[in-house]
């Protein structure tokens, strides 16, 4: 639709830590969330399947699971910052359909 700005990324976290970030995350991006003064931006967390590591061709379990977190935003310069935000916290961008 070509009336929202659009963005998923992605970031790893301890997987005993997980849906607590999904409802941070959520709660955050959302008009009755955390903050004093909404965003405009709304949020989805996905919680992955848990991260499988190798070292010398042995499997090690890293105990951790990835977070796709999905952005739509009417207001594009929200959503940037948003992103930005995200990235310096180490999320990797894998969509955005923003300039």
């Amino acid at each position: 639709m070509k009336d929202f700005n659009e963005a998923v990324l992605t970031i790893n976290v301890n997987v005993d830590v997980a849906d607590v970030y999904k409802k941070a995350i959520e709660a955050e991006n959302s008009p009755t969330g955390l903050r004093n003064q909404w965003n405009g931006n709304y949020a989805f967390v996905v919680i992955g399947d848990s991260n499988t590591i190798y070292q010398d061709d042995t499997p090690v379990e890293k105990n951790t699971v990835n977070l796709t977190i999905q952005l739509l935003s009417h207001t594009q310069p929200n959503l940037k910052e948003t992103v930005s935000w995200y990235e310096a916290m180490g999320a990797t961008v894998i969509y955005k359909n923003y300039i």
